[in-house]
């Protein structure tokens, strides 16, 4: 049984191996495949997001009242669930589409991300007195 595990946790290992270096790979090259475009669209929108989580936690510290806090929680909770209707009708379900959907589908989903992110700062201006760039 043990042996069973083992040889099971190196192939997991060796796969998740093989496909960082095949996404590494992809990155270089956005346009060479279709694989590789909807890597690099992924990879887009996976930095897009973190931007998007380090601006929302900042305003989150810049608030003091409880009922502030809440209100963007749920703010953010309401563009959520805009953000992946909109791309829904966008781009349509997975399961009708082909092989471009997930270039177009994180393609959304960074776009408005990126357009949140804006506007997440433009508040954060509004609470902290931001200087004119």
């Amino acid at each position: 049984m043990k042996t069973r595990h083992f040889i099971t946790c190196a192939l997991l290992a060796a796969s998740g191996s093989a496909m960082a270096q095949e996404q590494a790979e992809s990155l270089k090259d956005c346009d060479k495949t279709q694989s590789a475009m909807n890597m690099c669209a992924r990879h887009r929108y996976d930095l897009a997001d973190q931007a998007l989580n380090r601006q929302y936690t900042q305003n989150m510290k810049t608030l003091q009242e409880a009922a502030g806090k809440q209100r963007l929680r749920d703010a953010q909770g309401a563009w959520l669930v805009f953000r992946d209707k909109d791309c829904l009708v966008e781009t349509g379900p997975r399961e009708e589409s082909g092989s471009i959907w997930p270039l177009q589908h994180f393609s959304c989903l960074e776009r408005h991300t990126v357009r949140r992110t804006k506007d997440l700062k433009s508040q954060a201006c509004g609470m902290e007195g931001c200087a004119k760039q």
